[in-house]
């Protein structure tokens, strides 16, 4: 059975939602504030996602609570996560407007959640939310971060309501062996990180097959022909921004030049499934570099509609010119 939302695309992304699925869920406070403000604020969360665990029977696979966002890593039962999650933050949004003497809304909006293919990306799903402290630079390391599910995961024990043993099984058939093998897992350089795995539709992340699969089953069309160029991105977000491919690919590092690159790495990612590693190659820039500033365009065109709506054009204008060739 299939739960779907019927929005139009290019106000919101798509949810996708069925029984089974693995989610990658971030809230984050309105106007970027705290949604804790200190440790029994954060116990309570954790408190009523237990609670939640039980009452609709997902299991949760990680979590990570930062100052004014949380990552949820999610598996869905017969509920779907809309259900959940609307459970769930609207509890917690009772209490943490009752203690400390607030009202309105406490979460910015609706969360994001990503349906990420668990095989084989899984595991870095559960890597990136652990390290989420470290790219933060809260911590130097992820097993320092009191409010995240990792250390369980080190220890190879935790509480009921986290499930370890479902993510210790894709390591290890003996339990110390997992341990081991997590460890090492959090600890050595990945050749692909979860940040660099082709998104598509702002809402899949995963191969291209896979995102064909969900897509069809939904009703929604194809995620884009493989044939999809970076250089054809590059070319329609530089007649957008008024810039060309040579400058874009120059060794000019001027905002605007910048710009145009991350909001190439951007749709080609979320249309054409491009890695923004590729995307980085093409333009000769650092890989890590280029996903800090995809991350950094996300996040402000969460509240800049202009930005949002020349995002969208963009994925709009991408998706009509390789249809046409289709």
């Amino acid at each position: 059975m299939f739960w779907r939302y019927d929005e139009v695309w290019m106000a919101r992304p798509l949810r996708v939602e069925f029984p089974g699925a693995l989610y990658h869920v971030i809230a984050r406070g309105n106007e970027r504030k705290s949604i804790y403000r200190d440790d029994e604020d954060r116990q309570r969360y954790l408190d009523r996602l237990a609670f939640y665990r039980e009452k609709f029977s997902f299991q949760l696979l990680a979590y990570c609570l930062m100052d004014n966002h949380v990552h949820l890593a999610i598996e869905t039962g017969k509920a779907p996560l809309s259900r959940i999650m609307a459970g769930l933050q609207s509890s917690y949004t009772q209490y943490f407007n009752w203690r400390h003497a607030r009202v309105g809304h406490l979460f910015q909006g609706r969360y994001k959640a990503f349906l990420v293919e668990e095989d084989p990306y899984g595991l870095a799903l559960i890597r990136y939310i652990h390290e989420n402290p470290v790219r933060a630079k809260v911590v130097e390391r992820a097993e320092d971060y009191a409010w995240s599910s990792d250390r369980y995961y080190r220890r190879g024990k935790g509480p009921e309501w986290l499930d370890l043993d479902r993510v210790l099984r894709m390591l290890g058939t003996r339990r110390s062996a997992a341990v081991r093998e997590y460890r090492r897992l959090m600890r050595e350089t990945v050749v692909e990180p979860y940040e660099d795995v082709a998104s598509w539709g702002q809402v899949i992340k995963g191969d291209e097959a896979f995102a064909e699969r969900v897509l069809q089953r939904v009703g929604e069309p194809a995620a884009m022909r493989k044939a999809l160029a970076i250089e054809n991105v590059a070319r329609a977000v530089g007649l957008s921004e008024r810039l060309t491919v040579a400058a874009m690919r120059s060794a000019s590092r001027a905002r605007s030049e910048s710009l145009g690159c991350f909001l190439t790495a951007l749709v080609a990612r979320d249309v054409g499934g491009i890695s923004i590693a590729k995307t980085a190659r093409y333009f000769g820039r650092d890989a890590s570099a280029m996903v800090r500033g995809v991350a950094t365009l996300e996040k402000t065109s969460e509240r800049d509609t202009r930005l949002r709506r020349r995002i969208h054009a963009l994925h709009g204008a991408v998706r009509t010119t390789e249809n046409a060739k289709t």
